[in-house]
Protein backbone atom coordinates (compact mmCIF):
# COMPACT_ATOMS: atom_id res chain seq x y z
CA UNK A 1 0.00 0.00 0.00
CA UNK A 2 1.22 3.47 -0.90
CA UNK A 3 0.62 6.79 0.84
CA UNK A 4 1.14 10.19 -0.76
CA UNK A 5 2.20 13.24 1.25
CA UNK A 6 2.32 16.80 -0.13
CA UNK A 7 3.73 19.82 1.70
CA UNK A 8 2.44 22.96 0.00
CA UNK A 9 4.77 25.81 0.88
CA UNK A 10 4.74 29.37 -0.40
CA UNK A 11 8.22 28.96 -1.89
CA UNK A 12 8.34 25.23 -2.70
CA UNK A 13 6.24 22.08 -2.86
CA UNK A 14 7.44 18.73 -1.55
CA UNK A 15 5.99 15.37 -2.58
CA UNK A 16 6.75 11.99 -0.99
CA UNK A 17 5.55 8.44 -1.56
CA UNK A 18 5.58 6.02 1.36
CA UNK A 19 5.25 2.27 0.98
CA UNK A 20 4.97 0.79 4.44
CA UNK A 21 7.79 2.44 6.38
CA UNK A 22 9.93 3.03 3.29
CA UNK A 23 10.34 6.32 1.46
CA UNK A 24 10.01 5.16 -2.14
CA UNK A 25 9.90 8.51 -3.88
CA UNK A 26 10.40 12.24 -3.29
CA UNK A 27 10.19 15.38 -5.41
CA UNK A 28 11.13 18.96 -4.46
CA UNK A 29 9.89 21.75 -6.73
CA UNK A 30 9.93 25.54 -6.61
CA UNK A 31 6.41 26.92 -6.39
CA UNK A 32 5.74 28.45 -9.81
CA UNK A 33 1.97 28.39 -9.26
CA UNK A 34 0.06 25.72 -7.37
CA UNK A 35 -1.75 24.15 -10.32
CA UNK A 36 1.25 23.62 -12.65
CA UNK A 37 3.58 22.71 -9.77
CA UNK A 38 1.23 20.05 -8.38
CA UNK A 39 0.87 18.56 -11.85
CA UNK A 40 4.65 18.48 -12.37
CA UNK A 41 5.17 16.96 -8.93
CA UNK A 42 2.71 14.12 -9.48
CA UNK A 43 4.12 13.47 -12.93
CA UNK A 44 7.69 13.36 -11.60
CA UNK A 45 6.72 11.05 -8.74
CA UNK A 46 5.42 8.42 -11.22
CA UNK A 47 2.54 7.05 -9.16
CA UNK A 48 2.04 3.65 -10.74
CA UNK A 49 0.43 1.75 -7.87
CA UNK A 50 -2.73 2.08 -5.82
CA UNK A 51 -2.73 5.11 -3.50
CA UNK A 52 -4.32 4.11 -0.22
CA UNK A 53 -4.52 7.63 1.21
CA UNK A 54 -3.30 11.18 0.59
CA UNK A 55 -2.22 13.72 3.20
CA UNK A 56 -1.61 17.43 2.61
CA UNK A 57 -0.06 20.13 4.79
CA UNK A 58 1.40 23.60 4.31
CA UNK A 59 0.15 27.10 3.66
CA UNK A 60 -1.72 26.16 0.47
CA UNK A 61 -3.19 22.92 1.76
CA UNK A 62 -6.89 23.80 1.32
CA UNK A 63 -6.50 24.69 -2.36
CA UNK A 64 -4.48 21.56 -3.17
CA UNK A 65 -6.86 19.42 -1.11
CA UNK A 66 -9.67 20.36 -3.49
CA UNK A 67 -7.48 19.90 -6.54
CA UNK A 68 -6.15 16.39 -5.84
CA UNK A 69 -8.70 14.94 -3.42
CA UNK A 70 -7.03 14.55 -0.02
CA UNK A 71 -8.00 12.24 2.82
CA UNK A 72 -6.08 14.03 5.59
CA UNK A 73 -5.29 17.74 5.90
CA UNK A 74 -3.27 18.84 8.91
CA UNK A 75 -1.06 21.68 10.13
CA UNK A 76 2.63 22.00 9.38
CA UNK A 77 3.36 21.87 13.10
CA UNK A 78 1.77 18.44 13.54
CA UNK A 79 3.22 17.07 10.30
CA UNK A 80 6.78 18.12 11.17
CA UNK A 81 6.46 16.76 14.71
CA UNK A 82 5.14 13.37 13.53
CA UNK A 83 7.98 12.91 11.03
CA UNK A 84 10.62 14.02 13.52
CA UNK A 85 9.50 11.82 16.42
CA UNK A 86 9.22 8.76 14.18
CA UNK A 87 12.88 9.12 13.21
CA UNK A 88 14.21 10.75 16.40
CA UNK A 89 11.90 9.76 19.29
CA UNK A 90 14.06 11.44 21.95
CA UNK A 91 13.83 14.91 20.36
CA UNK A 92 13.06 17.78 22.75
CA UNK A 93 13.32 20.76 20.36
CA UNK A 94 12.41 21.04 16.66
CA UNK A 95 13.68 24.01 14.64
CA UNK A 96 12.10 24.59 11.24
CA UNK A 97 12.91 27.54 8.99
CA UNK A 98 10.93 27.78 5.77
CA UNK A 99 11.07 30.12 2.84
CA UNK A 100 8.61 32.64 4.29
CA UNK A 101 7.90 31.47 7.84
CA UNK A 102 9.65 29.76 10.71
CA UNK A 103 8.53 27.43 13.48
CA UNK A 104 9.74 26.28 16.87
CA UNK A 105 8.33 23.16 18.56
CA UNK A 106 8.98 22.06 22.12
CA UNK A 107 8.43 18.36 22.90
CA UNK A 108 7.85 16.96 26.39
CA UNK A 109 6.97 13.34 27.18
CA UNK A 110 6.60 12.58 23.46
CA UNK A 111 3.88 15.20 22.93
CA UNK A 112 3.87 18.77 21.64
CA UNK A 113 4.24 20.96 24.71
CA UNK A 114 4.31 24.34 22.95
CA UNK A 115 5.04 25.90 19.61
CA UNK A 116 5.67 29.31 18.13
CA UNK A 117 5.38 30.50 14.53
CA UNK A 118 6.65 33.62 12.82
CA UNK A 119 4.76 34.64 9.66
CA UNK A 120 5.06 38.39 9.93
CA UNK A 121 8.79 39.01 9.51
CA UNK A 122 11.13 37.89 6.76
CA UNK A 123 14.20 38.43 8.94
CA UNK A 124 14.10 34.87 10.30
CA UNK A 125 13.33 32.99 7.09
CA UNK A 126 15.14 31.41 4.17
CA UNK A 127 13.86 34.05 1.75
CA UNK A 128 16.15 36.63 3.35
CA UNK A 129 19.24 34.51 2.71
CA UNK A 130 18.21 33.69 -0.85
CA UNK A 131 17.52 37.35 -1.71
CA UNK A 132 20.90 38.47 -0.39
CA UNK A 133 22.67 35.56 -2.09
CA UNK A 134 21.12 36.61 -5.40
CA UNK A 135 22.40 40.17 -4.88
CA UNK A 136 25.86 38.73 -4.27
CA UNK A 137 25.70 36.45 -7.29
CA UNK A 138 25.87 33.31 -5.16
CA UNK A 139 23.80 30.15 -5.64
CA UNK A 140 21.70 29.40 -2.57
CA UNK A 141 23.19 25.88 -2.48
CA UNK A 142 26.69 27.38 -2.04
CA UNK A 143 25.91 29.86 0.74
CA UNK A 144 26.71 27.57 3.66
CA UNK A 145 30.05 26.35 2.34
CA UNK A 146 31.19 29.86 1.45
CA UNK A 147 30.09 31.31 4.79
CA UNK A 148 32.15 28.76 6.71
CA UNK A 149 35.27 30.28 5.11
CA UNK A 150 34.58 33.59 6.84
CA UNK A 151 37.34 34.96 9.07
CA UNK A 152 35.60 38.17 10.17
CA UNK A 153 31.79 37.91 9.90
CA UNK A 154 29.94 41.13 9.19
CA UNK A 155 27.66 42.39 11.95
CA UNK A 156 24.24 42.85 10.36
CA UNK A 157 20.83 43.83 11.76
CA UNK A 158 18.70 40.70 12.09
CA UNK A 159 15.43 42.17 13.34
CA UNK A 160 14.28 43.21 9.87
CA UNK A 161 14.86 41.36 6.60
CA UNK A 162 14.79 44.59 4.56
CA UNK A 163 17.32 46.33 6.79
CA UNK A 164 19.55 43.24 6.75
CA UNK A 165 19.51 43.18 2.94
CA UNK A 166 20.33 46.88 2.76
CA UNK A 167 23.18 46.50 5.26
CA UNK A 168 24.56 43.49 3.38
CA UNK A 169 24.63 45.43 0.10
CA UNK A 170 26.38 48.35 1.80
CA UNK A 171 29.07 45.93 3.02
CA UNK A 172 29.85 45.09 -0.61
CA UNK A 173 30.67 48.72 -1.36
CA UNK A 174 33.02 48.70 1.63
CA UNK A 175 35.00 45.87 0.08
CA UNK A 176 33.84 43.22 2.56
CA UNK A 177 34.34 39.66 1.36
CA UNK A 178 31.34 37.62 0.23
CA UNK A 179 32.21 34.98 2.83
CA UNK A 180 32.09 37.49 5.70
CA UNK A 181 28.81 38.98 4.49
CA UNK A 182 27.14 35.56 4.14
CA UNK A 183 28.24 34.45 7.59
CA UNK A 184 26.94 37.72 8.95
CA UNK A 185 23.58 37.03 7.32
CA UNK A 186 23.46 33.53 8.82
CA UNK A 187 24.26 34.87 12.28
CA UNK A 188 21.62 37.58 11.91
CA UNK A 189 18.97 35.04 10.88
CA UNK A 190 19.70 32.75 13.81
CA UNK A 191 19.68 35.71 16.18
CA UNK A 192 16.29 36.84 14.83
CA UNK A 193 14.84 33.33 15.06
CA UNK A 194 15.88 32.84 18.69
CA UNK A 195 14.89 36.36 19.74
CA UNK A 196 11.41 36.09 18.24
CA UNK A 197 10.48 32.43 18.68
CA UNK A 198 12.55 31.25 21.64
CA UNK A 199 12.12 34.28 23.89
CA UNK A 200 11.47 33.07 27.44
CA UNK A 201 11.86 29.41 26.45
CA UNK A 202 14.54 26.94 27.44
CA UNK A 203 15.63 24.96 24.40
CA UNK A 204 16.76 21.51 25.49
CA UNK A 205 18.50 18.86 23.43
CA UNK A 206 18.33 16.74 21.43
CA UNK A 207 17.62 19.49 18.88
CA UNK A 208 16.54 18.62 15.32
CA UNK A 209 16.78 21.20 12.52
CA UNK A 210 14.30 20.61 9.67
CA UNK A 211 13.40 22.30 6.41
CA UNK A 212 15.48 23.05 3.31
CA UNK A 213 17.46 25.74 5.15
CA UNK A 214 18.94 22.99 7.34
CA UNK A 215 21.08 22.09 4.30
CA UNK A 216 22.95 25.35 4.97
CA UNK A 217 25.91 24.13 7.04
CA UNK A 218 26.73 27.67 8.21
CA UNK A 219 23.24 28.06 9.70
CA UNK A 220 23.65 24.76 11.51
CA UNK A 221 26.98 25.93 12.94
CA UNK A 222 25.46 29.25 14.07
CA UNK A 223 22.72 27.39 15.94
CA UNK A 224 25.25 25.02 17.51
CA UNK A 225 27.51 27.87 18.59
CA UNK A 226 24.60 29.84 20.09
CA UNK A 227 22.78 26.93 21.77
CA UNK A 228 26.04 25.18 22.70
CA UNK A 229 24.83 21.75 21.67
CA UNK A 230 24.93 19.46 18.66
CA UNK A 231 22.20 19.91 16.07
CA UNK A 232 20.76 16.91 14.20
CA UNK A 233 19.82 17.44 10.54
CA UNK A 234 17.69 14.62 9.05
CA UNK A 235 18.77 13.14 5.74
CA UNK A 236 15.42 14.18 4.28
CA UNK A 237 15.20 17.50 6.14
CA UNK A 238 13.51 19.24 3.20
CA UNK A 239 10.72 16.64 3.10
CA UNK A 240 9.82 16.22 6.77
CA UNK A 241 6.46 18.00 6.48
CA UNK A 242 5.42 15.82 3.54
CA UNK A 243 6.66 12.67 5.28
CA UNK A 244 4.78 13.56 8.45
CA UNK A 245 1.45 14.14 6.71
CA UNK A 246 1.90 10.92 4.70
CA UNK A 247 2.38 9.12 8.02
CA UNK A 248 -0.82 10.72 9.31
CA UNK A 249 -2.65 9.53 6.21
CA UNK A 250 -1.32 6.03 6.85
CA UNK A 251 -2.39 6.11 10.49
CA UNK A 252 -5.88 7.19 9.45
CA UNK A 253 -6.38 3.83 7.76
CA UNK A 254 -8.52 5.18 4.92
CA UNK A 255 -10.33 2.34 3.15
CA UNK A 256 -11.23 4.27 0.00
CA UNK A 257 -9.14 7.27 -0.89
CA UNK A 258 -10.60 10.49 -2.29
CA UNK A 259 -7.52 10.82 -4.49
CA UNK A 260 -8.62 11.80 -8.02
CA UNK A 261 -5.75 9.93 -9.63
CA UNK A 262 -2.47 11.19 -11.00
CA UNK A 263 -3.40 10.99 -14.69
CA UNK A 264 -6.78 12.60 -14.09
CA UNK A 265 -5.23 15.52 -12.21
CA UNK A 266 -2.49 16.06 -14.79
CA UNK A 267 -4.96 16.07 -17.68
CA UNK A 268 -7.64 18.20 -16.01
CA UNK A 269 -7.87 21.92 -16.80
CA UNK A 270 -8.16 23.76 -13.48
CA UNK A 271 -9.19 27.38 -13.25
CA UNK A 272 -9.40 29.40 -10.01
CA UNK A 273 -11.72 32.39 -9.79
CA UNK A 274 -11.88 35.09 -7.11
CA UNK A 275 -15.24 36.70 -6.33
CA UNK A 276 -16.75 38.59 -3.41
CA UNK A 277 -19.84 37.70 -1.41
CA UNK A 278 -22.23 40.64 -1.02
CA UNK A 279 -24.72 38.99 1.35
CA UNK A 280 -23.49 41.07 4.29
CA UNK A 281 -21.06 43.83 5.26
CA UNK A 282 -18.13 41.38 5.65
CA UNK A 283 -17.68 41.32 1.85
CA UNK A 284 -15.79 38.00 2.04
CA UNK A 285 -13.33 37.12 -0.71
CA UNK A 286 -14.36 33.76 -2.19
CA UNK A 287 -11.96 31.46 -4.04
CA UNK A 288 -13.67 29.06 -6.43
CA UNK A 289 -11.89 26.20 -8.20
CA UNK A 290 -13.21 24.78 -11.46
CA UNK A 291 -12.13 21.45 -12.97
CA UNK A 292 -12.90 21.19 -16.69
CA UNK A 293 -15.53 23.89 -16.22
CA UNK A 294 -17.19 22.24 -13.21
CA UNK A 295 -17.13 23.98 -9.82
CA UNK A 296 -15.47 21.57 -7.37
CA UNK A 297 -14.61 23.83 -4.42
CA UNK A 298 -15.28 27.25 -2.97
CA UNK A 299 -13.83 28.70 0.22
CA UNK A 300 -13.39 32.02 2.02
CA UNK A 301 -16.88 32.66 3.36
CA UNK A 302 -16.66 33.46 7.09
CA UNK A 303 -20.17 32.26 7.78
CA UNK A 304 -19.66 29.18 5.61
CA UNK A 305 -22.88 29.66 3.64
CA UNK A 306 -21.06 30.10 0.33
CA UNK A 307 -18.37 27.46 0.83
CA UNK A 308 -18.48 24.04 -0.81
Amino acid sequence: MSFLGIDVGSVSLKFVLLQGDELRGKVYLKNTGLIPTVKRGLDSLSLNGNIQAVGITGSGKEFVQSMVGADIVDSEIIAHMVACLKEYPDTKTIVDIGGEDSKLMIIKDDILSSFQMNKDCGGGTGAMIETIANRLGVLIEDVGKLALNSTNPAILPGKCGIFCQSAAVSQISKGRSVEDILMGVCKALVGNYLAVLAKGKKLEGPVVFQGATALNVALVKCFEDTLRCNITVPENCSFMGAIGVAELAKENGCHKSKFRGSNTIINTIYKPKVTFCDNCENWCELLSLYADGELIARSGSRCGKNNL
